[in-house]
């Protein structure tokens, strides 16, 4: 009797870990506020990651146009320090016509086990009574924090505590996929094109706030400098450019349109014609200062000879 007593409490003790996990939960509160949910990482102690899919397939679940979501999480946990940790995140939610009330139902998340052994994930998730369908490979045992079911705020072991949030990290917009490691790709990667020609191709605008270039191909032009530069006279660049419509060193409009334009090489190339600007305004003044100090000389003559011929008179 003790043996298949234990025998079946092994069996369901394996199928928990295991076997795929589903169900459902509502997080209560305020419908404008996200309350932390913590999951728990069932995948930890067999050395493999949790997959956890949180869902809303019907935009009229809890209310009409309450709003639909489909997002999957795949993560690791920290656990005292281990740092094969991970949180990927890909959030799916709907846009145009059938948005709904509500586009946003995940604020945020993060690793609620830095300074602990507790294996959980916190993600923020809409309140107001909202109800939330899950799935995944290992055992999660969500925990709602939404001052009804459990009380706010959420305290980390160890560690801080966690309250609801009224806004929407940067990080967690409607739609995209979120990797807390760096990506690598071996091959092309398209952003709006099916058929990426080099390692990253975009169809569209890229917005950002600072690009770095490593300049593994065209030199810095600060030899244009150097003492034994030969600059151009003004009138072999006045020369060239009636025959060929556009600066020596730089591409036609014609070649741009064909070939494209190489970002590094091109600012390179604009590069030096400031520099060889730089060198012309320079010799110009120089010019200028000559010419004004013979006007003077000229000035001063021409009063001497004023001078001389009203005595002579």
């Amino acid at each position: 009797m003790k043996k298949l007593y234990f025998l079946l409490s092994f069996i369901f003790l394996f199928t928990k870990i295991y076997s795929q996990v589903s169900g459902s939960f509502k997080v209560n509160g305020d419908i404008d506020k996200f309350y932390p949910v913590t999951f728990y990482d069932g995948g930890w102690a067999v050395n493999a990651p949790t997959n956890l899919t949180l869902g809303r397939s019907y935009v009229h679940t809890d209310a009409s146009w309450r709003g639909s979501l489909m997002s999957q999480f795949t993560y690791h946990v920290t656990e005292w320090g281990n740092d094969s940790s991970f949180i990927n995140a890909d959030i799916a939610a709907p846009t145009g016509y059938y948005l709904g009330s509500y586009s946003n139902f995940i604020a945020g998340w993060r690793d609620a086990s830095a300074s602990n052994a507790e294996r959980r994930i916190i993600i923020w998730l809409r309140g107001g009574s909202t109800t939330y369908f899950y799935q995944s490979n290992y055992a999660v045992n969500p925990v709602v924090y939404d001052g009804t079911q459990n009380a706010l705020p959420y305290n980390e072991v160890n560690g801080p505590s966690h309250s609801f949030k009224t806004a929407v990290q940067e990080y967690a917009i409607n739609t995209g996929v979120y990797q807390n490691r760096n990506a690598f790709f071996a091959s092309n990667v398209g952003i709006g094109t099916i058929n990426p020609d080099e390692k990253l191709t975009v169809k569209g605008k890229i917005h950002t706030q600072e690009v770095r270039v490593d300049m593994a191909g065209p030199l810095v032009p600060d030899y244009v400098f150097a003492d034994d530069y030969k600059l151009k006279s003004l009138q072999e660049i006045e020369s060239y450019i009636k025959e060929n419509k556009h600066l020596p060193e730089i591409p036609s409009a014609k070649e741009i349109e064909k070939n494209g334009l190489m970002l590094a090489e091109m600012n390179m190339s604009l590069l030096k014609k400031m520099e060889e600007m730089t060198l012309y305004m320079i010799e110009m003044k120089k010019e200028n200062e000559e010419m004004k100090n013979e006007n003077e000389e000229q000035n001063k003559e021409i009063e001497k000879l004023k001078k001389i011929t009203s005595l002579q008179q």
